[in-house]
């Protein structure tokens, strides 16, 4: 059974987070607005001329109604008071935005934040410290506190700001706004590609300001120039580079690449561990984004199958030359023919075979010659063939 309570604020916090990508999308019109999260409020959107404050209350169990005295609101409050009181924003000069799943309730006063003609804050004031006296719910007494510690004039100022987002995007409703503002960012087709590769870096820069690494936010800036470069990843001359990052292969993970084939093409030849870990890694990371451009239809299985002729094809001219060079030699001789051909054209230097020109690394390069030797259609040892069974 699903176990809501841990549910929802997981899923509260994912919703932060890709909320606030969408937010900072839809920020084109400020002047290099920057997102911060978890800092004044749960999303700040801060430019030179304006400061907009978010809160966002996500809920999948049921639709909640906003009342007079519901936490979801009076929990926002809290969080604004004590950051006026506190001095730490100027109140008339920052906009407090509450986004939340929820409804609010028809006879609430908390309707009239809806209101886009001028309301009238007095009324609404009255309305609110009318709660904070009449309430016997225990839970805002926090938050009314803090509201009544403001004097009036942050009080109105307050609420003449306050703008209340109810009904609001759900967590695929958020990611389909997300794919809406980057439509005409890449090729047709190519915008799920576009979006899981954008989030992937964001949530990693929102890790990023979330353990105070990253204390200055993300920029528009920013945004943008990681939107141009996945974008510039999908055209006819490039494609995505999800495994970048080499693989920590521990040495008690080596038996369990005993029975591949081009594990024991290494061994044949006297590769040790340090190579045999570096050859995994790049065998699975190859192996791994091949399949994903092949899922994601960014390449054909065509192009794949001439990208590795291309690579036999290279092996195949410099090999022919080492068996010339070899006749006659001893075994010990022919192994470490075979380690010298190894490490001199593909670990020193990298084949010089790209399946796109602009997709430069080399791990696809070498990982992909250790595909084919773990089928056998190329080899280091001069003798492979007949000594691998």
């Amino acid at each position: 059974m699903t176990d809501f309570s841990a549910q929802e604020p997981a899923l509260g916090y994912y919703y932060q987070i890709r909320l606030s990508l969408l937010l900072l999308l839809r920020a084109k019109d400020k002047t290099n607005p920057t997102i911060k999260i978890e800092t004044l409020d749960d999303i700040v959107v801060d430019d030179i001329n304006s400061l907009n404050l978010y809160q966002t209350k996500l809920h999948v169990k049921s639709v909640v109604d906003l009342t007079n005295a519901s936490p979801d609101f009076w929990k926002t409050i809290r969080v604004w008071s004590e950051n006026i009181s506190g001095k730490l924003l100027d109140v008339e000069n920052t906009v407090f935005t509450l986004i939340t799943t929820a409804r609010i309730s028809e006879n609430s006063f908390i309707k009239k934040f809806q209101e886009p003609v001028k309301r009238d804050n007095k009324d609404i004031l009255k309305d609110m410290l009318d709660v904070t006296t009449s309430s016997s719910n225990l839970t805002n007494k926090s938050a009314y506190d803090a509201f009544k510690k403001l004097n009036e004039g942050q009080q109105l100022a307050l609420i003449d700001n306050i703008c209340i987002l109810d009904s609001g995007l759900s967590i695929d409703e958020a990611l389909n706004g997300v794919k809406n503002e980057l439509r005409f960012s890449c090729s047709p087709g190519k915008v799920d590609s576009l979006v899981e590769r954008l989030e992937g870096w964001w949530f990693q820069e929102c890790i990023k300001i979330l353990q105070g690494i990253n204390s200055d936010g993300i920029s528009l800036k920013e945004l943008s120039q990681k939107i141009y470069d996945i974008s510039d990843s999908f055209k006819e001359d490039n494609l995505p580079d999800d495994f970048a990052d080499p693989l920590t292969i521990e040495e008690s993970e080596l038996s369990t690449y005993e029975e591949r084939i081009f594990i024991q093409q290494l061994k044949l030849v006297a590769v040790r561990s340090n190579l045999l870990r570096n050859a995994i890694s790049d065998f699975r990371r190859a192996f791994e984004q091949r399949s994903k451009w092949l899922r994601e239809e960014l390449a054909s299985l065509d192009e794949v199958e001439q990208y590795e002729k291309r690579l036999y094809d290279h092996w195949n001219n410099i090999f022919l030359a080492l068996k010339d060079d070899v006749d006659g030699f001893s075994e010990e001789q022919l192994k470490q023919a075979g380690l010298s051909f190894y490490k001199k054209f593909y670990i020193d230097t990298c084949p010089p075979i790209r399946i796109r020109s602009k997709f430069q690394s080399e791990y696809l390069t070498r990982g992909s010659c250790h595909m084919l030797a773990d089928i056998k259609k190329i080899g280091w040892h001069p003798d492979f063939q007949n000594r691998i069974s």
